[in-house]
């Protein structure tokens, strides 16, 4: 059970209501990591959309996020998060053998592609040590990312850190419609 109170918007103030409104037509439901950060309406009403544009835009593509989010969640070792975003990651066309892959630095090379690979790296290095991106991974990616996707990718892996971390600190369970899921093979 999670350490905060999971609001169902029903008593909730109206931005609160708006803002689950919005996702739930967006999504198909509210997230439980929405339901315990409404009890901020502040901190919601300016998380949401920036998450939401975290998650779509178009600089690195939903593939190459996915990689980063779910790089990130193994390493924070966050269930909800993987949950979350391996359904996200079957979505972008992210194959079985790569979800089972990703982790694992010995064979990440033979799986993904080079970038792909290198973003799975940098999620790991970030979230073990944020003064780990040596000279030589930011050569690596340099070289095969521009400025602007480098920085969409950092502030992706941020962003997945941040919302980790935030997770298991309030102990916020995965949503049942994950664990139905997971039984019956679907994605949610």
């Amino acid at each position: 059970m999670a350490f905060v109170e999971l609001t169902d918007g029903a008593d909730a103030p109206p931005e609160v209501q708006a803002a689950f409104k919005a996702v739930e037509e967006q999504y198909g439901f509210v997230p439980n990591i929405l339901r315990a950060l409404a009890h901020c309406p502040d901190l919601l009403q300016t998380f949401v959309p920036f998450w939401g544009q975290v998650y779509a835009s178009p600089t690195i593509g939903p593939r190459l996020r996915a990689l980063a989010a779910l790089g990130t969640a193994q390493t924070q070792e966050c269930a909800y998060c993987m949950a979350h975003m391996t359904a996200s990651a079957r979505r972008a066309g992210v194959a079985e053998k790569e979800l089972s892959a990703i982790g694992d630095s010995l064979i990440r090379a033979t799986v993904f592609e080079e970038r792909e690979a290198l973003i799975l790296e940098l999620a790991e290095t970030l979230t073990r040590d944020p003064d780990g991106t040596t000279p030589e991974l930011r050569e690596r990616l340099r070289a095969r990312f521009s400025e602007a996707e480098i920085v969409n990718i950092v502030v992706a892996i941020g962003m997945y850190n941040l919302t980790s971390r935030f997770l298991k600190a309030l102990d916020i369970e995965v949503e049942d419609l994950f664990d139905a899921a997971a039984r019956d093979g679907s994605a949610p």
